[in-house]
């Protein structure tokens, strides 16, 4: 049986000894890009497909064809990826790679159990179903044109060059995250501001591979944004024919946003894969309700992923609610499709509680809350984004191109109202139309009435005829309320949307498609075939050429950083209605600043005390292996060239600061043959710099640098204690023991110390840390250093009861300290009174209100 199985689902076949080839791939010395490929293999693509046939393969009717099984299938991945890693996270301990493993391995042998239990098989080529594979009846040739160029297209701008930027401050602090969770720390998933999706799908590959770099972090959030791609395209497809399926995904696949968004470890991607493929299942039940229960499951499933990526995903519920209204309204049964709804909510909200309830009751879900409803939200209805939405819509992707799409939608609209008033009241709508559109980009805010903004009201009530007239298909109807709905709350009711407007972007492109699919049944019916075709194909290249060539020498070509440079090097030709781009939350453009050469001049001693920067702290954790920044004790100073494009002004400034305050440049990192980074170190005396190449350290970092097990400050799952120890300050805090570079020390020279502590209870008081290296005979003093914990970054009061906390001293030995035997010495002290904290030994008995932690040997100066 399994053998008649596996002829008629030939592609099962492959698939398995794909699966096999890659298990062979993760034991191999291959590149990290080839072992991660082999990683998502296992742990995405195999169990997906297999998720896919069991759910939808018992029955020819309800199946799909090949390649919309492969879409499901790889989201399916996507989705169990994440649900069987978050399960493994909630696992007491570090992540093993054989627990990775064994999980998907016991979960594809189940899959595949359960398909051979179906016992039922398909015919070699399901039959057609009517109204949904309308790619059965069109010309084979066109569709594979399509979709080569699709993948062309969508391809050039996704995954060249994912390994040259360095992780930029999301991305960091995502694959710090990560790493964390690999060490056994699942508080971190917790205090995460955004759902955990986005941590997850890089941790499966660093759990298998124990290294992670760039490109194998970046590769799964391109492909998840590559097949979103051929999702719109099926999806425009079945909406509004092949024209606009194809137009509708070559525009997404040029549009900046989504080329910006798979180059960078981040939820975006992930977030539009899983609600184009809600909307596509949705449909696809809408036109033909077989397996009506499975089909929702498998939506229900995509909806739950793309909310544990991140809440914006609720944005699905609008064309989502409104498809299963309509699938009522064709005639399915209320109480059937309520049944049919049982195990989906069942399957969904599991899906979500695993993550989401002990997120709510988890204490810093008040901070969360706070963030989103204050910061991101707001209080104050209604704004108007306009202007923020026009500068960096058309930074990601040209003038030319938000022309377009705008102009577009203000078509289709405009054709809307002529055929439900065909009479004076259609043009009079679309002159009224058209002049708001126009004063909108003269005067963003042209709908003022007694000082407060409505220009809001504008946009509901052009849109809202898109959503109530009647003389228009369910499929229009759709991308209307998509679109509309999501960019009136996004501009108008949110404080600071900022990139988050892709959530509608993604059906704008869909409007286009319906439009310019329109445009080309016009352009046919007035000529022939073949004349239509010699306009349109050469129209269509050259808007692809126009749009192309912004995003490469944005995103692609990395020679030169174009939005660094942007004054000097933005591409020719391209109008901007600014002086300058918004520096404000905008990612996924080329930066390489050179911090692999920080990292391994850590790790080899080079360099050897803390440091302060100016630019994003979680970058610099990564990099340095979270060794050594310390604003409070530094040393060094890393001077960056900022990620978003600046004044040469303001970088200036901060250069003379740090050399106004005594520091003395030590060394240069070069990229590209230009000077990127910049390393400080305080000194009375000059210091002739060194000269470090970039492309000399990445490969040696990648290798022996990337591994998940490394220390942050605050709190570790994995602390390294060299000296194990159990005492008690004050009531609720207990000291594990510490770490010591060194015994013995020189004037002049400086020691460093890690304190290990644990909360034993809520902590009221801020207190504060002393670390003394003193002659306990007569008192003498000769180094201290005093702060909160965590280089006054974790506070007392911020420490959960049961986490460990790695707590880090730069203690300088002073230059004129005697050569003698001295005590290290530490203590607990209210930052507010200065009173100590009494210390308890094991015992319980009480030892004073300083600890010698051991002795330390001062040399004579050399």
């Amino acid at each position: 049986m399994m053998r008649q199985i596996l002829t008629q689902r030939f592609y099962l076949v492959p698939l398995l000894a794909l699966a096999v080839l890659a298990h062979v791939g993760l034991m191999l010395d291959l590149p990290l890009i080839w072992r991660a490929g082999a990683a998502l293999i296992i742990t995405g693509l195999t169990p997906g497909m297999l998720l896919v046939e069991w759910l939808l393969g018992d029955d020819a009717e309800r199946q799909p064809e090949l390649w919309e099984r492969v879409l499901y299938g790889v989201g399916a991945g996507y989705a169990l990826m994440v649900v069987v890693l978050l399960l493994l996270s909630y696992w007491p301990g570090p992540l093993h790679r054989w627990q990775t493993l064994v999980a998907f391995d016991l979960l594809n042998a189940s899959l595949a159990f359960l398909i051979w239990r179906q016992g039922r098989t398909l015919p070699q080529s399901a039959p057609g179903v009517p109204g949904v594979t309308q790619t059965r009846d069109v010309d084979r040739r066109w569709l594979v044109a399509g979709l080569l160029s699709l993948a062309l297209v969508a391809g050039f701008f996704r995954f060249p060059n994912l390994s040259y930027s360095e992780f930029q401050g999301d991305e960091a602090r995502a694959v710090l995250i990560a790493a964390q969770n690999i060490q056994g720390y699942t508080e971190a998933l917790l205090t995460h501001k955004k759902g955990p999706a986005e941590i997850l799908v890089p941790t499966a590959i660093y759990s298998l591979t124990d290294r992670l770099n760039e490109a194998s972090a970046r590769l799964p959030f391109a492909i998840a944004n590559f097949a979103a791609l051929f999702a719109i395209f099926l999806l425009g497809w079945r909406l509004f024919g092949p024209v606009g399926g194809w137009t509708a995904a070559i525009l997404l696949a040029l549009d900046g946003y989504l080329i910006g968004f798979s180059r960078i470890v981040q939820y975006q991607s992930l977030v539009f894969f899983m609600v184009v493929l809600t909307v596509l299942v949705l449909h696809r039940l809408v036109r033909h309700p077989a397996g009506l229960g499975r089909y929702l499951t498998l939506a229900a499933l995509f909806l739950a992923t793309g909310l544990l990526a991140h809440y914006e995903a609720a944005l699905a519920a609008l064309p989502g609610l409104y498809l299963l209204y309509t699938l009522w309204r064709q005639g399915q049964p209320l109480p059937r499709l309520v049944r049919s709804l049982g195990v989906p909510v069942l399957v969904g909200g599991t899906v979500l509680a695993i993550f989401y309830v002990p997120f709510v009751l988890n204490p810093s879900f008040r901070i969360t809350y706070a963030y989103i409803t204050v910061n991101r939200i707001g209080t104050s209805f209604p704004y108007n984004n306009l202007v923020d939405f026009f500068e960096r819509s058309t930074l990601y992707s040209s003038t030319y191109y938000f022309v377009l799409m705008a102009g577009l939608a203000t078509l289709g609209l405009a054709h809307l109202y002529r055929r439900n008033w065909p009479d004076w009241r259609g043009w009079l709508a679309t002159a009224l139309l058209v002049g708001g559109v126009t004063l909108t980009f003269w005067v963003p805010n042209w709908l003022t009435v007694a000082g407060q903004d409505h220009t809001w009201l504008f946009f509901a009530a052009v849109l809202a005829a898109a959503w109530f007239l009647p003389r228009f298909p369910m499929e229009e109807r759709l991308v209307w309320l998509w679109f509309g709905a999501p960019m009136v709350l996004m501009l108008f009711f949110t404080l600071t949307p900022n990139t988050h407007v892709y959530g509608f972007v993604i059906p704008w492109g869909l409007v286009a498609g319906m439009v310019l699919a329109r445009a080309w049944a016009w352009l046919r019916n007035r000529l022939t075939i073949p004349a239509a075709r010699r306009v349109a194909v050469p129209t269509m290249a050259l808007a692809i050429a126009l749009f192309g060539n912004y995003e490469y020498w944005y995103f692609v070509h990395t020679g030169v950083e174009v939005l660094r440079t942007w004054r000097e090097n933005r591409p020719w030709g391209y109008w901007f209605s600014y002086d300058m781009p918004t520096r404000m939350s905008i990612f996924g453009f080329p930066l390489r600043n050179g911090w692999k050469v920080v990292g391994s001049l850590y790790a080899e001693g080079v360099l050897d005390a803390p440091f302060d920067l100016n630019g994003k702290e979680p970058v610099a954790d990564w990099y340095t292996r979270g060794q050594g920044r310390c604003p409070r004790d530094h040393v060094y100073y890393i001077f960056t060239q900022s990620v978003e494009p600046a004044d040469k002004g303001y970088l200036t400034v901060i250069r003379q600061q740090v050399e106004e305050q005594g520091y003395q440049k030590y060394g240069v990192v070069m990229v590209n043959g230009e000077e990127r980074l910049t390393i400080y170190k305080m000194a009375d005396e000059p210091i002739t710099p060194q000269v470090f190449q970039v492309d000399d350290f990445e490969t040696r970092f990648d290798e022996n640098l990337s591994g998940p097990h490394f220390e942050l400050s605050g709190p570790v799952a994995e602390p390294a204690i060299q000296h194990p120890l159990d005492y008690r300050f004050g009531d609720a805090i207990r000291l594990q023991g510490y770490r010591l570079n060194s015994t013995q020390a020189t004037p002049d020279g400086a020691l460093s110390l890690t304190l290990y502590w644990q909360a034993t209870q809520p902590v009221e008081t801020k207190y504060s840390v002393f670390t003394q290296i003193i002659d306990m005979g007569d008192f003498h003093k000769v180094g201290q250093r005093d702060g909160e914990p965590g280089c006054n970054e974790f506070p007392t009061t911020f420490w959960r009861p049961g986490d460990t906390i790695a707590d880090r001293y730069f203690i300088p030995v002073y230059a004129d300290a005697r050569p003698g035997t001295y005590t290290l010495l530490i203590g607990m002290y209210d930052g507010d009174t200065g009173e100590r904290l009494p210390i308890f030994d094991g015992e319980g008995q009480p030892i004073g209100d300083a600890l010698g932690l051991t002795e330390i040997q001062v040399l004579p100066a050399p």
